[in-house]
């Protein structure tokens, strides 16, 4: 591990040999490129694909790579936090296993996160086939979220009532929230708002971290000049009754009983 290393990287992986090295690798090239130290902590979650060894034979002895295996899949929050708890650097990115960083520079991000009022700086999202993804959206609403299962089910045409009309954007934005495939913050912000909550097994555990984010006072900052490529699988897509779409819904039901709303979350101090 690099000594008091200036950027953390958080790394989950559940069966993730098809992207994980491509993500590590790509985390490396622009810390190298831009001269910045950085400790990258990958977190398997019980991984039977051969992921842990997939990285141990490409990064073994690589020394800012840390590889913490678990037994079992124990879901997105609890995983997260058991490296969150053990970062060394002054910034932190989360990032999923199926992300790889193509464009931009991380010290813009580290400028932006000097400003105080900044929690999470979220960059723009790019799928395999260019399009950009709706990875930032408006406060979910009860309503929006149970109008969607027969979209799924019957495979309709998605409404998404949380969506921006104007996305893309071209410009830095505040937004709402922002899904947890890339997110830049400051150490310190784990100290005002806490870590990632638990009882959320899966999703929407980021939902939930954004609107915790914006009752400290902070703001969620959509960045379309850094650019991430993003493989996602948007598993609860492919099946309403899976055990992934079950813990989805589960989750949005806490997330509402939380916050105690239906259309919008209080916002404010």
């Amino acid at each position: 591990m690099i000594p008091n290393p200036l950027m953390s990287f958080v790394v989950l992986t559940w069966n993730s040999s098809g992207t994980i090295l491509a993500c590590i690798r790509s985390i490396r090239n622009v810390c190298d490129r831009e001269g910045i130290a950085c400790e990258i902590i990958v977190v398997d979650n019980g991984s039977h694909d051969g992921t842990p060894e997939a990285i141990k034979r490409a990064f073994g002895h690589d020394a800012p790579l840390r590889l913490i295996e678990l037994a079992e899949n124990r879901g997105t929050t609890l995983s997260r936090n058991l490296a969150l708890k053990d970062v060394h650097g002054s910034t932190i990115c989360v990032m999923d296993s199926d992300a790889e960083i193509i464009g931009g520079r991380l010290s813009d991000i580290s400028a932006m996160l000097e400003d105080r009022s900044v929690g999470i700086v979220a960059p723009r999202l790019v799928l395999p086939d260019g399009t950009i993804q709706r990875s930032v959206k408006r406060y979910p609403s009860a309503l929006g979220k149970l109008m969607k299962i027969p979209q799924i089910i019957f495979r309709l045409r998605p409404i998404d009532l949380d969506a921006y009309s104007d996305f893309p954007f071209r410009e830095q934005r505040d937004v709402d929230t922002a899904i947890s495939a890339c997110w830049f913050l400051r150490k310190e912000l784990l100290d005002d708002v806490g870590y990632l909550d638990e009882r959320i097994f899966y999703s929407p555990e980021d939902i939930d971290y954004c609107i915790r984010v914006r009752k400290q006072g902070k703001r969620i900052v959509y960045d379309p000049h850094f650019h991430v490529l993003h493989h996602t699988q948007q598993i609860t897509h492919r099946n309403v009754i899976s055990r992934h779409a079950i813990s989805h819904f589960m989750g949005l039901v806490y997330l509402f009983r939380k916050h105690r709303y239906i259309t919008a979350p209080r916002i404010g101090r």
